[in-house]
């Protein structure tokens, strides 16, 4: 069976970056009460941004595991 998409590997991990910077940018946009929240003791934003931060750091790691398995 052949995939529906043939995007590679760089591709999908470019377009998960796109796609959380632009669900962030709608929540602010859309409910920026929300951020406002607080989560154990913690704003809502601080806490989003830091889980985004870690997000970018994973996608930087598989970015480079599969730039090193190729020849």
């Amino acid at each position: 069976m052949k995939p529906f998409l043939r995007i590679s590997h760089s591709a999908w991990l470019s377009l998960l970056v796109l796609g959380s910077c632009l669900g962030y940018f709608l929540l602010i946009a859309m409910a920026p009460a929300w951020l406002a929240l607080t989560l154990a003791g913690w704003p809502c934003s601080i806490l989003l941004a830091l889980l985004l931060f870690v997000l970018f750091f994973l996608i930087t790691l598989l970015h480079i595991r599969a730039a090193e398995r190729k020849p």
